[in-house]
């Protein structure tokens, strides 16, 4: 008898969803806008299998970024483990990482941010880019004030760069994304992205 766990894992959802993903990356690249036809026809998924993997375009977007969130902090983790760089510098690279991904994509996630995100949508926005500042806090040179909640603080922090986001994707001038990196470091704690004269030890 064949059991669920003696079976093999079926590939084709995850080359679905992966096709699905490279395809908005594609797309995005070219300056098209992103499309749910475009996408579909890019990845040669069907529509009906694109609605067993997202409930739209938005749920795909959200998607996304929640992924992206999670490589940058994993790669902001590992160089401030290393401490190759002075922790300015660390912390400038993963923004610059994050708002040239939104900047790729700035139609796309001009609706999906500044539109009518559900509650739960947010959520999960705001507690993927949380997840991230607690791990960099873990690995931080100097601990964070004493009192803090880390929790908490770190959805704080989340919630207010994803509002920055937000607001500069609904601008009808937005800066450019050098000048919104600066800000959203600007936003920051000095304890969690490095004073300006950070240096290493």
């Amino acid at each position: 008898m064949t059991t669920r766990s003696s079976r093999a894992i079926d590939p084709r959802p995850a080359r679905t969803r992966n096709a699905l993903l490279d395809a908005v990356q594609g797309i995005a690249e070219t300056g098209k806008p992103v499309t749910l036809a475009e996408v579909l026809s890019s990845s040669g998924v069907s529509r009906s299998a694109f609605y067993i993997h997202f409930s739209g375009l938005d749920d795909l977007a959200l998607t996304m970024l929640v992924r992206e969130f999670s490589v940058i902090s994993e790669d902001d983790v590992w160089d401030r483990a290393i401490g190759a760089e002075d922790t300015r510098a660390i912390a400038r690279r993963a923004a610059s990482r994050l708002i040239t991904f939104v900047d790729e994509k700035r139609e796309l996630y001009r609706a999906l941010l500044h539109g009518q995100l559900s509650t739960g949508s947010s959520d999960a926005l705001v507690d993927a880019f949380a997840r991230g500042v607690l791990r960099s806090m873990d690995v931080l040179r100097q601990p964070p004030p004493a009192g803090l909640d880390p929790a908490g603080h770190a959805r704080f922090i989340a919630g207010g760069a994803i509002t920055l986001l937000r607001d500069w994707l609904g601008s009808d001038r937005p800066a450019s994304p050098d000048v919104m990196t600066d800000r959203l470091i600007a936003a920051m704690p000095a304890w969690l992205v490095g004073d300006t004269d950070d240096t290493l030890p």
